[in-house]
């Protein structure tokens, strides 16, 4: 029994050993089976961490490819950049079945304005098509960031006798700086050289051979016809004048609707549209002097005269007024003889005679005196309204308005020639003025709004806003664009003071002040230039420390030009720049400014992949004006 036992034991010891070496067989095969497991887990996790990595770098592949070249970016729809490229792993080795492609277009608005402009979208693809899809958000450069730029500084044109720029320069050419000095308060780039540094203070230092960023084309700039068409803000100049004539104006001016004495409410902006009778009479719309003193009845004796203060309230009185004998002769602060021709004559010898765009006392009401008549032998204004809107009525005898009027029915007429900037009154309006040919421009302006023009732009009385920068937050301030093929020019009205002419060729002004202010930022592909800024004296106003010229040039905004045009001389004639920068301008553009084409701010987003297309993903974010 014993020894049965003992051979029972060492069977039962031998099943044991068998099952153990089984279960540890059994064990060690499952551990094998676990190991490979985790790595083809682990594998599988790199080759999605290298899809996303891969992807990712299609969004910024996407973007350098743009600002290498900015026509890549098509107006509408899509364009595939680059279609089914390897996807390479950590290791440099190819993702089997699996390719990249990258797709570029607008997804946002295309005014310019600072936001979502476009999108790059880099999907990766397998045999079951969209597995890892990413978006990168781009913004576009607008040239409204610019204080100064110029495609060519031109010959022999500097910054001198203490110029200051407040706000971002760029020139693809070389610039020089006179001995007189000039200080630049933001950042300089040039892509040549500057002559003269030594002459200069730069704030923020400067770059030299830096990047070429070129001016958009004439192509660019004539679509901004396309938006002002659907307001009714679309026009056509006639023909005539010379190239710093214009026989279509626009001015500008705010009115109190809401009567709180102020006109920044958020639909008070409005501008009106004159244009000559058809003879080619353009001194009267440009507003400028007379080259003689004449007393005859001459058109351009409408442009000129003085003002009259009587019972506290100042007015102007045109020497063509003066000289009418059905008119009586105007009295108050000043005292001219009983006799209307000599009267005419002495209007335009007064210290405070000055010319107005249009002159004649109807296109500039003030005070309590409006002639205002919807056309003459002249010219005319345009129509917006038959009906106008009764708070536009009403605003024209509130006193901030400055077109004071109490009569209903000559407000009644008035008010259906003024043309509304906002969306409650013109909710077709794009923020667009378009002129096909010349125009010339004055006035308050309360809104976001762009001028374009075929032809050039002339400036022929001082340019503001009703919201003044930097009194706001950007996004309730006012912007103004002007944008032309041709010149931008500040005519030789009031600016180019002095005018020589009047008793014993004495010089005059005809401005509340000898400075100029411009608030906007303006884009020329030729150049924006000064009439006539070399004649006259060159002691006549002063600028600061500059005790010659003809005053200050303010711009708050910037100034983009082809070929940088003069505005003064190193002997102080003509006027001293002081160009400021306006940080809204910067961060939200005027309505559909035109690019730099340089892409920049990137967001990445990732997209749900099932059942990506990419035609329907560009179809739901297509732009709206």
């Amino acid at each position: 029994m014993l020894t049965a036992t003992r051979s029972t034991e060492r069977g039962m010891a031998l099943v044991m050993v068998m099952l153990i070496t089984v279960a540890v067989a059994a064990l060690a095969g499952g551990a094998i089976f676990l190991t490979g497991s985790s790595y083809l887990i682990a594998r599988g996790q790199e080759q999605e961490q290298d899809m996303r990595n891969a992807a990712d770098a299609g969004i910024e592949l996407g973007r350098s490819a743009l600002n290498g070249n900015p026509v890549l970016f098509p107006d509408s729809g899509f364009v595939t950049l680059f279609a089914d490229q390897p996807v390479l792993d950590a290791s440099g080795n190819a993702i089997p079945n699996t390719t990249r492609s990258i797709y570029l277009g607008p997804t946002g608005s295309s005014t310019g304005q600072y936001g979502i402009f476009g999108s790059v979208v880099s999907v990766i693809n397998n045999r079951s098509g969209a597995v890892v899809v990413r978006r990168g958000e781009l913004s576009q450069e607008s040239f409204a960031k610019f204080a100064y730029y110029s495609n060519s500084e031109g010959s022999g044109i500097c910054f001198g006798n203490m110029d200051q720029i407040y706000g971002p320069l760029h020139t693809n050419d070389n610039m020089c700086i006179y001995s007189s000095g000039a200080r630049f308060r933001s950042s300089v780039e040039v892509a040549g050289t500057i002559a003269g540094k030594n002459y200069g203070t730069f704030d923020q230092g400067y770059l030299e051979h830096g990047a070429v960023i070129p001016l958009p084309t004439v192509a660019d700039l004539n679509k901004l016809a396309t938006y002002a068409t659907p307001g009714g803000m679309n026009y056509t100049a006639l023909a005539g004048g010379t190239s710093t004539q214009s026989r279509l104006r626009i001015e500008f001016l705010a009115l109190d609707l809401d009567g709180d004495g102020r006109v920044t409410g958020p639909n008070e902006g409005f501008y009106r549209v004159y244009i000559d009778s058809g003879t080619a009479q353009a001194d009267y719309i440009t507003g400028t002097p007379p080259s003689y003193q004449s007393t005859t009845n001459d058109y351009k004796e409408r442009n000129c005269g003085d003002l009259h203060t009587i019972g506290g309230v100042t007015t102007f009185f045109s020497a063509a007024y003066h000289y009418n004998p059905a008119n009586a002769i105007p009295g108050g602060s000043i005292t001219h003889s009983t006799n209307h021709t000599t009267a005419a004559t002495q209007a335009l010898q007064q210290t405070n005679s000055r010319c107005y765009l249009g002159g004649d006392e109807h296109l500039s009401v003030v005070g309590g005196k409006n002639t205002f008549v919807a056309a003459d032998s002249l010219g005319y204004w345009l129509q917006y309204t038959a009906t106008p809107d009764p708070s536009v009525v009403a605003g024209l005898k509130n006193l901030a308005s400055n077109t004071v009027d109490t009569t209903l029915a000559t407000r009644q007429v008035e008010a259906q020639y003024l043309w509304p900037l906002s969306r409650q009154f013109n909710p077709n309006s794009k923020g667009v003025l378009y002129v096909n040919g010349r125009v010339v421009i004055s006035g308050v302006v309360h809104s976001r709004v762009t001028v374009a023009a075929s032809d050039n732009i002339i400036i022929a009385d001082d340019l503001q806003y009703a919201i003044q920068p930097g009194t706001v937050q950007c996004v309730g301030a006012d912007i103004l664009g002007l944008l032309t093929a041709g010149t931008i020019y500040v005519s030789d009205n009031v600016l180019n003071t002095p005018q020589p002419w009047g008793a014993a060729g004495a010089y005059k002004h005809y401005a509340g002040t000898a400075d100029e202010f411009l608030q906007g930022v303006l884009l020329t592909l030729n150049s924006f230039t000064v009439e006539n800024y070399n004649a006259g004296p060159t002691t006549s106003e002063s600028c600061g420390a500059t005790a010659s010229g003809r005053g200050c040039l303010y711009i708050t905004g910037g100034i983009i030009q082809g070929t940088r045009g003069a505005v003064g001389q190193t002997n102080g004639t003509g006027y001293v720049k002081r160009y400021a920068y306006d940080q809204c301008a910067f961060q939200t553009p005027p309505p559909y400014f035109p690019t730099t084409g340089r892409f920049y701010r990137n967001r990445y987003y990732e997209i749900d992949p099932v059942g990506f297309s990419v035609s329907g993903f560009f179809a739901s974010l297509t732009p709206t004006p």
